[in-house]
């Protein structure tokens, strides 16, 4: 089968036109626009092979600060590597300082080269210890630790002079002593003293016969709150009324037979004798139900007639006062049973008015003791070690700038279920009423109080996230020939504030620390290499392993 082909089209000459000279002219422009370029690229290999061929090199940004130094301008010889002239510089003339010639491990601070076990290295003109024990207080509670590995301390930050230091805007400060304290900050909620509250309700249902007191107001341990009629409680006042007229009749009809001896028979004066006990057994049973509803029995009422009988059981309870004024108004019942203040304080809560009908179960008034308050803590198990009873606490109530002081008196023996803290509670003076039941804030468990703890400023400490350095200008920074280094101290922290840190190793009172612009020291040492400095760049190890470079392993102490 022969394959189908396309019919031939017939070639046609091109009509004359001037297409190819905009082509050349095209590319000519091109060629043209690529000479700025080339010319550009020769003056930079030009330029890259004058340079090479005189040794220029790209300067370092600490030479670029450098650069003008008055060492720089007489075209001394420079460190390039430490940024100060190489005739001064400590790093490569070892023997310019003594500070580091083998690094020690303080195990009791956890620092290296730590200035309280070796004062030599104490860089204030009069060494000065801390004046507590700061041991004590570093394995009081788990704290940030160094790691031994860590050698950045090995490094010294110097400068070409005073001046030069100066340029910097690195600010300095003594290593003081002030007070500081240690302590748990927990959150917190007040409520009222359990032991100087009470709930008052009635002893017997009845209605509200009157109500005297409003809440709010202050009150006497004895003051009468209320009065509740309750015909129980008349039903108890009445037999107890009949079972002393009772007991008087027996009684007399005893004595009579008794003083007839020998007139009447025996066996009647025992029969005598045996109501005469029965009817004193009703009067104690008749007793006891009145004291169960609460009420206080004077003492003689077997001796008083009925009608002096009567007014007292009417009176039960209620001050002489109030009972000759309630008298009067010819209103008053047998059924009375006065609600009393066992206490001194003032009604919080009050649900109660006259002519209501109340139950046994409900609570009609509220009394607390407002001079003082509970606080309750909330603390995290894992901190439950560092408790203890009378510890002080300070306690800062949401809204207030004021912290109050009190001590914990209980701690919970069980972890709360939901929670998972410990409750701790703590007591209150609350003298002048600010403190209020069921308000929130946050509270302080002092763990550690030091009058004259050993600070720092805040902005002093850096951290490379191995270890804690703060950094320690060499006292003799000032004096004329002597090197201007700031040594790479690590430290302990302990307690802090807003503006301070406590140091409790790695240095002493009276020495100068780098503070604000600090962190450009940290940088230095960042761009360091691991264990370059001061022993000749070797990498020592700790506890006894083999160290780099001829050096020697790290000793403890």
């Amino acid at each position: 089968m022969t394959a189908l082909q396309s019919p031939a089209v017939p070639e046609t000459s091109p009509a004359p036109s001037a297409a190819p000279m905009p082509a050349r002219r095209s590319w000519f422009v091109s060629a043209l626009n690529t000479v700025p370029t080339i010319v550009t690229l020769g003056l930079l290999g030009s330029v890259a092979w004058f340079g090479h061929h005189w040794g220029w090199k790209l300067p370092k940004s600490t030479e670029l600060r450098a650069a003008t130094t008055a060492s720089a301008e007489k075209g001394e010889e420079w460190c390039s590597s430490h940024n100060v002239p190489e005739k001064i510089c400590v790093e490569c003339n070892k023997e310019k300082t003594p500070y580091c010639k083998v690094p020690r491990w303080c195990k009791e601070h956890g620092v290296y080269e730590c200035p309280t076990h070796h004062t030599e290295l104490a860089q204030a003109a009069t060494v000065k210890l801390p004046q507590y024990d700061t041991v004590a207080a570093i394995n009081l509670m788990d704290r940030t630790e160094n790691n031994s590995r860590c050698k950045k301390f090995l490094r010294l930050i110097q400068f070409e002079s005073v001046e030069a230091f100066d340029k910097m805007g690195v600010d300095v400060d003594v290593v003081s002593e002030r007070p500081m304290l240690e302590s748990l900050r927990v959150n917190g909620e007040l409520g009222y003293d359990q032991k100087q509250l009470a709930h008052l309700s009635t002893r017997s249902a009845g209605s509200v016969w009157k109500v005297f007191k409003q809440l709010g107001e202050e009150i006497k341990a004895g003051d009468v709150l209320a009065l509740v009629d309750a015909a129980e409680v008349g039903k108890a006042k009445s037999e107890l009324s009949r079972s002393i007229v009772h007991w008087q009749l027996r009684k007399k009809t005893y004595d009579s037979l008794k003083n007839s001896t020998g007139i009447v028979p025996e066996r009647q004066v025992r029969e005598a004798e045996s109501a005469l006990e029965e009817a004193q057994i009703a009067i104690v049973s008749a007793q006891q139900a009145l004291v169960n509803m609460g009420f206080k029995l004077p003492d003689g009422l077997s001796g008083l007639d009925a009608s002096r009988l009567t007014r007292t059981l009417q009176c039960l309870g209620i001050p002489n006062e109030l009972c000759e004024e309630l008298g009067q108004s010819r209103t008053m019942t047998m059924n009375l049973i006065p609600i009393i203040a066992p206490q001194d304080g003032i009604i919080v809560e009050m649900d109660v008015v006259a002519g209501e009908v109340v139950q046994p179960e409900k609570v009609l008034l509220t009394l607390a003791d407002l001079d003082q308050m509970w606080l309750t803590l909330h603390v995290r198990q894992e901190d439950s070690a560092l408790l203890s009873p009378n510890q002080k606490v300070l306690f800062k109530p949401d809204g207030s700038k004021k912290e109050i002081e009190g001590r914990i008196t209980f701690i919970s023996p069980a972890v709360d279920d939901q929670t998972r803290t410990l409750k701790v509670r703590a007591v209150l003076a609350n003298e002048d009423r600010k403190l209020k039941a069921n308000g929130f804030g946050s509270g302080q468990i002092i763990l550690r109080e030091e009058p004259k703890a050993v600070t720092v400023p805040i902005e002093a400490l850096q951290s490379d996230g191995d270890c804690q350095i703060v950094f320690v200008r060499d006292k003799g920074f000032l004096k004329g020939n002597a090197p201007k280094v700031f040594y790479a101290r690590q430290v302990r922290v302990g307690a802090a504030n807003d503006t301070h840190v406590e140091l409790l190793a790695g240095v002493l009172p009276g020495e100068v620390i780098a503070t604000k612009g600090s962190a450009s020291f940290r940088a230095e040492l960042l761009k360091s290499s691991f264990g370059e400095g001061c022993c000749g760049g070797h990498s020592h190890s700790h506890g006894g392993q083999e160290s780099k470079g001829g050096g020697h392993a790290g000793h403890e102490h």
